[in-house]
């Protein structure tokens, strides 16, 4: 072992792993949206080893945070695929990347003619259009229930916006794609757990440019980092 900490530290010609970047969704989770016992026991023994564990996510900060107080994790929250970084005990952030404004209104103006299931996320608040009826009383207060997402973007630039649906995928990337491809990210999604749905945040958002920027903030080699999830 050298005595440079910046230099990744190797045994028998392997780097030793100091960071751990955990997707939730169908990696943590199961398809029950369940954490098991065997994967928060595994999660606990690496803190325990004193290895880093970070969860990187395409869920909105509070709903993030869930799963971080499930393990017991103080470190900061990569959300929305990279658009927003967040600590989970003082919430202050790190990186917040909002979506062109003319875009959301125009892709949220859209999924309110057609009723696509989706998902604005604006500062606090998710706003959501599911599947069937959600009693308002069974939602956290986080989440709110809306038939206007245009609504919803004309009070602040969203963070993200998630769209269920192979046809709606595809009309809204039809649609906006070769026209906003330059301030938009396209994040198409064939999870192992999901149904086909598309990620839209700010063309420079990536999980992986956000855990270089947690790596810096942590005094971790991306060298020493290893990153574990279900899709691309």
């Amino acid at each position: 072992l050298g005595d440079s900490s910046s230099a990744p530290r190797r045994s028998n010609s392997c780097v030793l792993i100091r960071l751990v970047a955990l997707d939730i969704d169908g990696t943590l989770l199961d398809t029950s949206n369940r954490l098991s016992e065997a994967n928060a026991a595994a999660v606990r023994e690496a803190v325990a080893g004193g290895v880093t564990v970070v969860l990187a996510t395409s869920r909105w900060f509070y709903l993030a945070r869930l799963t971080a107080r499930e393990l017991g994790l103080i470190t900061p929250l990569i959300c929305h695929n990279g658009a927003l970084i967040k600590r989970p005990d003082d919430e202050e952030e790190l990186l917040h990347l909002r979506l062109d404004q003319r875009f959301a209104q125009e892709t949220a103006t859209l999924g309110d003619e057609r009723g696509y299931r989706m998902f604005t996320t604006v500062d606090h608040i998710t706003y959501m259009r599911p599947e069937g009826k959600t009693p308002p009383k069974r939602l956290p207060p986080d989440l709110q229930v809306t038939d206007r997402h245009a609504d919803a973007v004309a009070r602040g630039a969203p963070t993200a916006i998630l769209i269920f649906g192979e046809e709606a995928v595809d009309e809204v990337c039809d649609t906006f794609r070769d026209g906003y491809r330059q301030r938009v990210n396209f994040s198409r999604n064939h999870s192992l757990t999901f149904p086909h749905h598309l990620i839209m945040t700010h063309a420079q958002v990536d999980k992986g440019r956000a855990l270089d920027l947690v790596c810096r903030e942590l005094g971790v080699s991306p060298q020493e980092t290893l990153a574990m999830g279900d899709s691309q």
